[in-house]
């Protein structure tokens, strides 16, 4: 039988192309990227080779022998079948042996080493770049002192790339907008290198070995730099390493004024690309350039605000600011009226501000800018699916968001709120799926992680649930709705003391009472207090002292089903009052099984969703036939 270190270089499934190393299952020109935890039970069934694999094993090998629960399990099953194309019986890949486990029923055979595609010494040679200062069309001089260290891997064989955070080599934090603003436009440049893979980390990696940082990331080679102002004047130092064996790649310095900092983010593209794959005739355009530097001055100040909105009381209103400035500096800037719509949507989150009336103004906003800069309209979907979202028109909401995730241009944010959209009609399988995809772009952001804790969460599967609410508290994710599920998660491993606390902490970042708590808790552990705590929840709610999320799942946890189905009700009014996929949590079963939740589901329009797109409720998560 193969070994584990042979699966990992790759084989054949029948039809399909098996590569662990890249995460990718492939059909021809067709690919598939499983989450890991389905591509180790595809290993641990090519292991045994045709032979049966128990559920005991699968636990002790995937989940480190820990207690697991059927869900886990079964879901990675099923969601390894459709990769494969599996999903109707009779099986051809992945058979069930009642009561005894699984096996694979076509045989593994191990990739044979493709020598041919690695180069002559003397090809890798003539592949080095020579040192030398030349010029530019735009007048900048680039100082390109770079070179390349190639070891057993040629070039072209980088799939991936991670960009960590520029270092502000001023020291001074009036131009900390102006590095973040280079290094993020230089990850849009990348992302138009075909077939490659750019992920963004937003976090420092001061002392951290390049392969960790790479491991982390999930990436093969690590960009990092510092840009330098002076007056008027850029210097942009970059270095770019392999994140596999640590060696570096390439190291160069460019400058110019700051005025040309477009041309400076392009030039440094194509001597990436360069340095990754030898020379090539490819350009690298970056999305719509605005008309002036001014413009693009205001532009990345409101990009920067926009990103610290958690972190200052007044940053959100400051970006909405600038970019209005940036559009009224260059009214045909597509790209300013998108974040502009963005940070409209976000208000009613993070201020007193009405749903409607910032739709709106998210919505006028984007069509004007659609009508000036028509290149922003695929990824101006988004904006759309957000409030069809918000307005429960859900298949057009999925429609606008499978545009916006198929756009040249892609917000992660696309994916992320794409990933909410399918958890508020009870998709949660294709919901993670979306969360992994927003996290595969953005790997180190807070509320991508904090989504796909969730996610996992609501699936039952509390170990990768557990890993992401650790990753998401490395990144700074808070926020009542996190809390409140890291809450969940903690009472599931039945870490009450915990739980009891991050309850507290959810309690007071929602800005209510905290009276509820010690009666809830109390029932929890003993039943024959559950009126009274009732009757604390009653009280909090009648003071407006408990969030309407918070309330549901305390009636629901308590037993008041009559009481969380008048809260659930509030759903029907126009915009999620709370998050709407509570509905299909485990936790929220015994309130699936009330008479009046089908009419419920009725009212939001999710019915006829389903029907629509031929979904089923498999008790777990809504299957739907159609994609």
């Amino acid at each position: 039988m193969p070994t584990e270190d042979e699966l990992r270089q790759g084989f054949r499934l029948g039809d399909w192309e098996v590569l662990p190393l890249r995460g990718v299952l492939r059909k021809g020109e067709h690919e598939e990227k499983p989450e890991p935890r389905v591509f180790g039970v595809l290993i641990a069934l090519a292991k045994r080779d045709g032979d049966l694999v128990t559920r005991d094993e699968l636990v002790d090998e995937l989940w480190d022998g820990r207690p697991t629960s059927d869900e886990p399990i079964n879901r990675c099953l099923s969601q390894l079948r459709r990769h494969l194309g599996d999903k109707s019986r009779p099986h051809q890949y992945v058979e069930t042996l009642t009561r005894r486990g699984y096996r694979l029923m076509q045989p593994v055979e191990l990739l044979e080493p493709a020598a041919a595609e690695t180069p002559a010494p003397a090809e890798l040679r003539s592949e080095i770049p020579v040192p030398a200062w030349k010029p530019v069309l735009t007048g900048l001089v680039v100082a390109a002192i770079a070179w390349l260290v190639w070891t057993q891997w040629p070039p072209g064989d980088f799939r991936s790339i991670g960009v960590v955070p520029f270092e502000n080599a001023s020291q001074d934090p009036a131009n900390n907008y102006l590095v973040s603003g280079f290094k993020d436009e230089l990850v849009n440049t990348l992302h138009n290198i075909p077939d490659f893979t750019v992920k963004s980390s937003r976090l420092g990696h001061a002392g951290e070995e390049v392969t960790s940082i790479a491991g982390s990331l999930g990436v093969d080679a690590v960009l990092s730099g510092r840009v330098h102002r002076v007056g008027d004047q850029l210097q942009i130092f970059y270095t770019v390493e392999d994140g596999r064996s640590g060696d570096v790649v390439a190291t160069a310095e460019l400058e110019g004024p700051v005025s040309e900092i477009f041309q400076l983010q392009e030039d440094l593209a194509r001597m990436v690309r360069r340095d990754l794959f030898g020379k090539s005739s490819q350009q690298l355009i970056s999305r719509t350039r605005p008309s002036s530097f001014g413009a693009y001055d205001r532009y990345m100040r409101g990009l920067y605000a926009l990103d610290r909105r958690q972190d200052s009381g007044t940053s959100l209103e400051e970006a909405i600011e600038l970019f209005k400035e940036t559009i009224r500096l260059d009214k045909n800037f597509g790209p300013a009226y998108l974040m502009l719509a963005n940070a409209y949507l976000l208000l009613p989150t993070y201020r007193d501000a009405s749903a409607d009336e910032m739709n709106r103004a998210a919505i006028d906003t984007v069509q004007e800018g659609i009508s000036v800069d028509d290149s922003i309209s695929d990824a101006a979907n988004a904006i759309f699916g957000f409030v069809y979202h918000q307005q429960m028109q859900w298949q057009q909401a999925e429609a606008a968001y499978q545009a916006a995730t198929s756009s040249e241009v892609i917000d992660p944010n696309a994916f992320n709120w794409y990933s909410r959209m399918l958890a508020s009609v009870g998709r949660l399988d294709a919901s993670l799926e979306q969360a992994l995809a927003a996290l595969e772009m953005d790997p180190t952001s807070a509320v991508i992680n904090s989504r796909v804790a969730l996610a996992y969460l609501w699936l039952g599967d509390t170990s990768n649930s557990e890993e992401f609410f650790k990753r998401s508290a490395k990144y700074g994710a808070s926020g009542s709705a996190h809390t409140m599920g890291y809450a969940l998660f903690l009472f599931r491993e039945g870490r009450s003391a915990e739980a009891y606390e991050a309850a507290r902490d959810a309690a007071k970042m929602a800005g209510g009472s905290e009276d509820w708590i010690d009666p809830v808790f109390a029932a929890l552990d003993d039943e024959t207090q559950r009126a009274a705590a009732v009757a604390a929840v009653d009280a909090a709610a009648s003071q407006d002292g408990i969030s309407e999320q918070i309330e549901f799942i305390a009636r629901t946890v308590l037993g008041d089903l009559d009481g969380a189905m008048q809260v659930a009700r509030l759903l029907e009014s126009e915009g999620e009052v709370f998050e709407m996929d509570l509905l299909f949590i485990p936790e929220v079963a015994p309130l699936r099984e009330h008479p009046d939740f089908g009419k419920l589901l009725d009212a939001l329009g999710i019915t006829d969703y389903w029907r629509a797109r031929g979904c089923t409720w498999t008790g777990e998560s809504a299957f739907c036939e159609q994609a």
